[in-house]
């Protein structure tokens, strides 16, 4: 469907099919401005900015999209532009006459008195722009659904998609310039200077969790995604609430929208209880336990109550995760947002790639790359590893799971900024022999992280592997610090 509509010819979709009475959105006296000013003041810092961002389709005049094309090709190869050359390459392009000839270009300049609201006259100029491409989407949309072949979903899917490109947000977030990036560290820089000057705090950058081997490892912040990967029933569920109970906890500017397709919403609640009042979520769900445990666990669910979640645990695909969680972003402005995916095998997407495994993988990491362009949040999805870990030639010699061991394509170790691996302590020998003695029985309850990212990870590698004690049961991880006598965890 996708490439049928994009065959259509955009010129040939009539706007407004449904009020013929009306024109469609445009502003042409500020279009009329617009070039005018780039004949004047091509050179100028707020005229190039416009430039950089005008396109022929902007305009809804066709004589100014083809004076404008002439400007675009003259601009590209560093050419004077002005209305002598303007002109030139009208001609040269064959476009003069049907512009109305080389006094209709002078003629552009006869009400510009100054350029300096250019900026403002462009914005007017791409709204009108977007308004109408929205008409030509619907008017199109419009058109499919009235064909009873077509798939419902498959075009709603495809009607947000080509509504989507028009985000200007998303498009700022594309595609940005050397120029415009050193004005943005500038303003950093110049921010930093006065609140250091003034002796102020600085915003937060980077979050932290109170496991000092993983703060200093992995940095929780804006604008990341950090994927976590281990076996089936390895911790992964149990191990990110660990990570998003302690950062609300810690901090009061965090909002998480959850993505949890394996646990219930009721099952995150009672993980978060289970970690305080030692009961498991097993028996809070049966309701196995005594009158102080149920006061115990009111007041917890009060301060639950006071934490800016979403939960959804109902089927879902990924292209509605972005709509969703950008709408979620939105509404949290200067906020730290979080967007948990728990996990990707159960996405939705799988019953359209069906037949072509890699292409689902590439299609999720796409969108969950453009959450995390369009929105700045830090996004954290699960997954799982292949059969290599349960190989058992593998766990006889020791095999310890790398990066390469994540079911699906190369898209799932390229595209995250960091990859924490959970691994089993059972199949180390190496980490076996780390504890003996009366530490031996901590093997029982050990939970090993292991940090990388594109990298094949070195057996022994101490600053790579940060070991957890854990009680699974409530919910609890407890970080071992690196000096060789291990404390008393529960002390």
């Amino acid at each position: 469907m996708k490439q049928r509509i994009n065959q259509i010819n955009r010129k040939i979709i009539p706007y407004l099919v449904f009020n013929n009475d009306k024109s469609p959105p445009s502003a042409v006296d500020f279009e009329e401005a617009i070039l005018g000013s780039i004949m004047l003041e091509a050179q100028s810092d707020h005229v190039k900015k416009v430039l950089q961002k005008l396109q022929p389709d902007h305009f809804y005049k066709e004589t100014h999209q083809l004076i404008f094309k002439a400007i675009k090709h003259l601009n590209e190869q560093d050419f004077p532009i002005d209305i002598l050359t303007i002109t030139e390459q009208c001609r040269k392009n064959g476009d003069l006459e049907s512009v109305g000839g080389a006094y209709a270009i002078t003629m552009l300049t006869s009400r510009i008195s100054s350029t300096a609201n250019v900026e403002y006259w462009f914005h007017i100029v791409y709204q009108k722009f977007l308004l109408r491409e929205i008409i030509r989407i619907g008017v199109l949309n419009a058109d499919m659904a009235m064909k009873d072949s077509a798939d419902v979903f498959d075009l709603l899917r495809e009607f947000v998609a080509e509504l989507e490109k028009l985000d200007p947000i998303l498009f700022e977030t594309l595609a940005t310039t050397a120029d415009r990036l050193a004005v943005e560290m500038m303003e950093e820089l110049d921010y930093l200077q006065v609140h250091k000057s003034q002796k102020q705090s600085l915003p937060r950058i980077v979050y932290t969790l109170g496991w000092s081997r993983f703060d200093e490892a992995v940095a929780l912040g804006k604008d990341k995604i950090i994927l976590i990967a281990g076996a089936a029933a390895a911790g992964k569920s149990k191990f990110i609430c660990a990570i998003i109970y302690r950062l609300l906890e810690r901090y009061a500017d965090i909002s998480v929208c959850w993505i949890t397709l394996e646990d219930s919403r009721q099952d995150l609640l009672r993980s978060y209880l289970a970690s305080k009042v030692f009961v498991t979520a097993k028996h809070l769900k049966a309701g196995k336990y005594d009158h102080s445990i149920i006061e115990q666990s009111k007041q917890h669910t009060l301060r639950f109550q006071q934490f800016d979640i979403e939960f959804i645990d109902q089927a879902i695909c990924s292209d509605d995760i972005v709509t969703h969680f950008v709408q979620f972003c939105g509404q949290r402005k200067n906020r730290f947002n979080i967007l948990v995916v728990d996990n990707i095998l159960s996405l939705d997407d799988q019953g359209d790639f069906r037949f072509d495994p890699n292409g689902f993988c590439n299609h999720v990491m796409h969108n969950l790359l453009k959450c995390r362009q369009k929105t700045k949040g830090l996004i954290i999805p699960l997954h799982h590893f292949n059969d290599a870990q349960e190989d058992k030639e593998n766990r006889k010699n020791g095999y310890r799971p790398v990066l390469k061991d994540m079911k699906g394509s190369e898209t799932f170790r390229r595209t995250p900024n960091q990859v924490l691996l959970i691994n089993s302590f059972n199949i180390y020998k190496d980490i076996m022999s780390e504890y003996s003695g009366d530490e031996h029985d901590i093997l029982e309850h050990l939970f090993i992280v292991d940090i990388g990212k594109n990298r094949e990870d070195q057996i022994g590698d101490a600053a790579a592997l940060i070991h957890f004690f854990t009680e699974m049961a409530y919910d609890q991880f407890w970080e071992i610090p690196l000096p060789d006598k291990i404390p008393t965890i529960m002390e």
